[in-house]
């Protein structure tokens, strides 16, 4: 990336105190929830990242900025308040039900979630759009070349996609609507796509 990317700028309710303490009335609950998903959604949005660590970290950002440089979506250190762990774990469980998340792991929540601010389906679209588009139905493609090469016209929306993430879309998405093949090599591993 050659510009520096600009920070983000939260809503006022993310200043607010009371903001990171879970709250007892469930109808303030419901509403502290919805506006965390709509946070972290806009956030994650806002620099491209598709997955976090339950703490809220981000673990990939299709942008080139560091992720060091990207602190706890749940720590605020400009009024030095944060989410405690079973509030996080409630937040995280939030989204996945609202479906804007998932765990990448089932088994292992530990390692984080996959975050919707575009659905699986529209991701799944736009991959299909780019393939159509540029004429490469058919055709086996690499992981790397849907998602790093530079000598393809990758479109930004796909442009540095975390390539577990891509396969989530192809498995869940595309091949379920029998409109793309994952080959296999000799290593068990994922040697090419084919999108038909």
């Amino acid at each position: 990336m050659s510009d520096p990317i600009s920070q983000f700028e939260f809503p006022k309710i993310y200043s607010f105190p009371p903001f990171y303490t879970q709250q007892p009335n469930t109808t303030v609950l419901n509403q502290q929830l919805d506006s965390w998903v709509s946070i972290i959604l806009h956030y994650c949005e806002y620099y491209r990242i598709t997955s976090l660590s339950i703490e809220g970290i981000p673990k990939h950002s299709q942008l080139e900025v560091p992720l060091s440089s990207l602190s706890s979506i749940f720590i605020n250190k400009t009024i030095n308040r944060q989410v405690n762990s079973d509030f996080q774990k409630l937040i995280v469980k939030h989204l996945i039900h609202n479906k804007k998340a998932e765990f990448i792991n089932p088994k292992k929540p530990e390692l984080g979630v996959y975050i919707y601010w575009r659905s699986l389906v529209d991701w799944g679209d736009l991959l299909y759009q780019y393939v159509d588009d540029t004429g490469q139905k058919g055709t086996v493609l690499t992981i790397y070349e849907l998602t790093k090469s530079e000598e393809t016209t990758v479109p930004q929306d796909l442009h540095n996609l975390d390539e577990t993430f891509l396969v989530k879309i192809i498995k869940d998405y595309l091949i379920k609507q029998g409109k793309a093949q994952l080959l296999i090599d000799e290593n068990n591993e994922i040697g090419g796509v084919k999108i038909v």
